[in-house]
C-alpha cells in the first residue's frame, strides 16, 4: 500500500474513532439536576443529611426503624431525586439515595446489599427506584426476599425474570397519565409480576420527567400539572402506603 493511501486510512480511522466516543459519551450524559435539587442535601432540624460511600443519606433527626434504598432512573444524575427523598425524610423515614456507575442501575442491582447490611437499626426495608432504577429496584428485592419488606415503582415495572406475585413483599406503583416514556403495555402486562394487593396511583396530569428534579425528558409528554404538585401527590402516596403497609 502507498504511503499516501496508508495516510488516509490512518486519519479515517482516527476520525471514527474520535466520532464513535463523543457519541458514546453524549449518549451517556446524564439528565443534570436543577438547582433546587442541590438546596436539598443540607441538614435542617427534621432531617440530617450527609454523603458517605456514593450514598446521600437523609435520616430523621429523631432516628427510624423503616428505611427506603432509592435507585435512580438511567441517565439521570441522583441528586434530582434529593427533594422527594428529603421530604419523605421530613415525615420519618430514613432515606438512601444512592449513586450509580454510569448513572445506570442495570450496572449495579445489588447496591442496596451494603447499605441493607451497615444500618441494622433499619428494622424494615423499602426498595425503591424510577424508570431503570425501579426495574433493578424489583430485581434486588427478588433476590432478597425476607429482607425486603416492600417496593415502590416509580414509573417502572419488574423484569419478566423477576416475578413477585408469591413474594408478600407490599407494593406501590406510581406512574403519571402523560408519561410517554414509559410502556404503558409492559407496565400493564407486568401486573401478573407483582402481588395482588399492589397498590397502583395513577396521577392524573403527571409524566416521567417530574418524579425528579431534572426537567424535560426526551420523549416525554407534557405535564398538566406542576413539578411541586407532582411531587408532593408522589409523597403523600408513599407515606399513605407506608403507614398501611409497613
Amino acid at each position: 500500500m502507498k504511503r499516501g493511501n496508508t495516510y488516509i486510512l490512518l486519519i479515517a480511522t482516527i476520525s471514527l474513532t474520535v466520532f464513535l466516543t463523543l457519541s458514546v459519551l453524549n449518549f451517556l450524559r446524564p439528565y443534570q439536576p436543577s438547582k433546587d435539587a442541590y438546596y436539598s442535601l443540607s441538614s435542617s432540624n427534621e432531617v440530617i443529611y450527609c454523603f458517605k460511600d456514593g450514598t446521600h443519606i437523609f435520616t430523621p433527626a429523631k432516628g427510624s426503624e423503616i428505611g427506603i434504598v432509592f435507585y435512580p432512573g438511567g441517565l439521570v444524575d441522583p441528586v434530582s431525586y434529593a427533594p422527594l427523598l428529603k421530604r419523605i425524610a421530613t415525615s420519618g423515614v430514613s432515606c438512601f439515595l444512592v449513586e450509580m456507575p454510569l448513572n445506570l442501575a442495570v450496572l449495579s442491582p445489588n447496591r442496596a446489599k451494603n447499605i441493607l447490611k451497615d444500618n441494622p437499626e433499619i428494622r424494615r426495608w423499602i426498595l425503591a427506584g424510577h424508570s431503570l432504577g425501579g426495574s433493578m429496584a424489583a430485581k434486588f428485592a427478588y433476590y432478597n426476599q425476607g429482607r425486603v419488606d416492600g417496593l415502590i415503582l416509580l414509573a417502572s415495572y419488574p423484569g419478566k425474570d423477576t416475578s413477585l406475585s408469591e413474594s408478600g413483599i407490599h407494593v406501590l406503583s406510581i406512574y403519571g397519565s402523560n408519561d410517554k416514556v414509559l410502556d404503558i403495555e409492559a407496565l400493564e402486562s407486568g401486573r401478573a409480576l407483582l402481588p395482588e394487593e399492589t397498590t397502583y396511583l395513577k396521577l392524573r396530569g403527571g409524566n416521567h420527567a417530574q418524579f425528579g428534579y431534572y426537567g424535560p425528558q426526551r420523549g416525554d409528554g407534557d405535564a398538566l400539572i406542576t413539578l411541586l404538585e407532582q411531587q408532593e401527590m408522589t409523597v403523600s402516596a408513599i407515606l399513605s402506603f407506608i403507614d398501611n403497609a409497613m
